[in-house]
């Protein structure tokens, strides 16, 4: 078990729908590795928090949705039965009462759409974000990795089945993180073991650009 970047507990996830697997404590998105002896830089935190707050925003603006339903339904309700009892002859309600019914729900109703709206739109943030999450922490594991990166090895490294770890794969490719034939193609064998992961791919990207800018031909060294 791991410890959750949301909630902090020592706790395990399990697979999810939608997040992929999620916190058994505070049930937000999680990236768990299954091979205790790999690290992982701590950069995909940042993602994983983006998802959070986007599953929990869908929530808030779900249950705001439901809240000013109740609302508009119950001035509905209020509407129909006052216009019940003025048709029977019980009460007579007067025009003004309907129209302050109506200027009523218009806005609850409104209020409705922006919310559902809002949920929507939180929603579309999460599946970007998890992508994210679990790219940085596939970097990671092909960081650390013997041999090429396959899908098999990603399967074996992440609890997850081979064709999710293919399209993983494909993001690394995508991404110039990993070539065709498996290999690394922006790390340096040999690379310090505390930058893994995109860090390290980083840093050697960074390296290898000024190293070629200085050998590049007609470049020359001033002398100190």
């Amino acid at each position: 078990m791991e410890v959750c970047p949301h909630c902090g507990a020592t706790a395990g996830a399990t697979r999810d729908a939608e997040l992929r697997f999620r916190c058994d404590v505070c049930g937000g998105p999680r990236v768990p590795l299954e091979k205790r002896k790999l690290r992982r830089s701590g950069k995909e935190v940042s993602a994983l928090k983006r998802a959070e707050l986007g599953r929990k925003g869908r929530a808030k603006n779900r249950a705001g949705a439901v809240g000013a339903g109740v609302a508009l339904a119950g001035a509905i309700g209020v509407l129909a039965i006052y216009g019940l009892l003025g048709v029977i002859g019980v009460v007579n309600p007067g025009i003004g009462f309907f129209l302050a019914g109506l200027l009523t729900a218009g806005p609850l109703a409104a209020l409705i759409a922006w919310f559902l709206a809002r949920s929507r739109t939180r929603g579309k943030e999460i599946e970007p974000a998890l992508d994210e999450a679990w790219l940085l922490v596939a970097a990671d594991v092909a960081a650390q990795l013997e041999g090429p990166v396959t899908a098999r090895a990603l399967a074996e490294a992440l609890p997850i089945e081979e064709p999710q770890a293919e399209e993983l794969l494909a993001l690394l490719e995508a991404h110039e993180i990993v070539r065709n034939d498996g290999s690394l193609s922006r790390m340096r064998i040999g690379a310090s073991p505390d930058k893994p992961g995109l860090a390290a791919l980083e840093a050697a990207e960074a390296e290898a650009e000024a190293e070629a800018e200085a050998n590049a031909p007609g470049v020359t060294r001033e002398k100190v």
